[in-house]
This record gives C-alpha cells, sequence and structure tokens, in this order.
C-alpha cells in the first residue's frame, strides 16, 4: 500500500546515518532492488499509521516528497513474504514490536517527536526537508 510518509508516525527517536546513506545512493544510482524491504506499519486505536519498521526508508521517502510503499499489519504474524533474509528480519521485528510500538510512540510525543520530520530534522547534514514538510 502506497501512502505519504507524513502519514506515519514514527516510534524510535533516531535514523541510522550509514544506512539513510545507503538508501540515498542506491535511488541516485537507480539501483532500487537493493533498497530495504517495504517498512511495516500498524493501525492504532484512532487508525494512525505507526511505524513498526522501515523508519530511515520512510524518512528518505518524506525528505524526497515522495510516497512510500509499506505494509499494514494486522496482527505480529502478519509480515512480508520469507522471500529474503532481509523480510525475515522484519518480519522477526513485527513480532516483538507489533504490541510494545504503541507505548513507544507515546514515549517518543512526551520526549517531543511528533513526525518523521521531528526525526529528520536531526540530520540536516544527511537528509534535507523540502518546503512544503518544513515546520518553519
Amino acid at each position: 500500500m502506497k501512502v505519504s510518509p507524513q502519514n506515519i508516525l514514527p516510534t524510535q527517536n533516531f535514523l541510522k546515518p550509514q544506512t539513510l546513506t545507503f538508501i540515498l545512493d542506491c535511488i541516485r544510482r537507480g539501483n532500487l532492488d537493493e533498497l530495504p524491504p517495504n517498512p511495516i506499519v500498524r493501525e492504532d486505536d484512532e487508525g494512525s499509521l505507526v511505524a513498526i519498521d522501515g523508519h530511515n526508508l520512510i524518512a528518505v521517502k518524506l525528505s524526497r516528497n515522495e510516497d512510500v510503499d509499506v505494509h499494514l499489519a494486522k496482527s505480529a504474524d502478519d509480515g512480508l513474504p520469507a522471500i529474503s533474509d532481509a523480510n525475515i528480519q522484519r518480519n522477526e521485528d513485527l513480532k516483538n514490536k507489533f504490541d510494545s510500538v504503541l507505548e513507544d510512540r507515546k514515549r517518543l510525543e512526551a520526549e517531543g517527536v511528533m513526525s518523521f520530520d521531528d526525526l529528520i530534522a536531526k540530520y540536516p547534514d544527511i537528509l534535507r526537508i523540502s518546503e512544503s514538510h518544513s515546520h518553519e
């Protein structure tokens, strides 16, 4: 399912600079088959999309003002097809985090991390927020 990264809430307060750089390099070189698997999200009680895994790819897509393909998990066992080690790892993260990400989301809100824009702002040397996403 393709969605705007603006409509996904983060559940971690960091990104991985090396992963961000790798994703950007893959996009620049046109090696899209080397990109990480689709991020996995779930809905919270209000129907908002909450990231379970794939924060770095979501952040890159947001910085580029592009929609992102996500997998909407309905349960801890509703993962990606187990066709690669990366997908298998995403599915393991899904099992481990499906319930806890809702608490993680609340903790991040208390820390002031309300959106992926807030995460991107921590990495200005790697990701540039497009004018349409700037809060200023």
